[in-house]
């Protein structure tokens, strides 16, 4: 049994609407016109294979990826020729191999715990860079509106008012930049 409840709505009903319109155009957007089938948007963002991404060149560093039907290379190598690395494995055979690495050798508890307090110390020192960051461009937007404050009374007491604006407008624009950075860091 299915009772409308209008009030428990959490989003307005023109909203609803436009959002599933816009679904159903992406769902039904295809390639080719004649071909009916529906598309899908989430298959054309999931990696195809289980290691798409994660793979990269000893050498060089470069990402691995698909150079035939079965084989995965250094992408550098392929695409701009400055890797020396001219190693290539089978997709199923790399998987296989990192799949029982996996089973065999992280799962003992003492390398899993190893794993899980390294990944616990890295991500701990990028928040702290991250903060870092941010404590560094609100310390210097208080160090500009303090410089601001300074120039405007120069420029009230009679300074070189084109010089002193000329100042005011960089340090302006340094202030709009490090506000645009902190509300992207939030």
């Amino acid at each position: 049994m299915i009772q409308e409840a209008p009030e428990l709505r959490i989003v307005e009903d023109d909203l609803w609407n436009s959002v599933k319109g816009r679904q159903r155009t992406v769902k039904h957007a295809t390639r080719d016109e004649d071909d009916p089938s529906e598309n899908h948007f989430r298959d054309r963002r999931r990696p195809k294979y289980l290691l798409s991404g994660l793979t990269k060149c000893g050498c060089c560093g470069g990402g691995y990826s698909m150079i035939s039907a079965h084989l995965v290379g250094c992408s550098t190598r392929r695409n701009k020729g400055t890797c020396d690395n001219d190693m290539n494995i089978r997709r199923d055979a790399l998987e296989e191999r990192v799949l029982n690495a996996l089973r065999h050798n992280l799962m003992k508890p003492e390398l899993f715990q190893e794993f899980c307090d390294e990944f616990t110390r890295e991500m701990n020192k990028l928040r702290m860079e991250g903060r870092a960051s941010i404590d560094a461009a609100e310390a210097e937007i208080k160090k500009i509106d303090r410089e601001l404050d300074t120039l405007v009374d120069l420029i009230l007491k009679g300074g070189a008012a084109d010089r002193l604006n000329e100042k005011m407008v960089k340090l302006e624009r340094r202030q709009k930049d490090l506000k645009a950075f902190m509300g992207r860091s939030r």
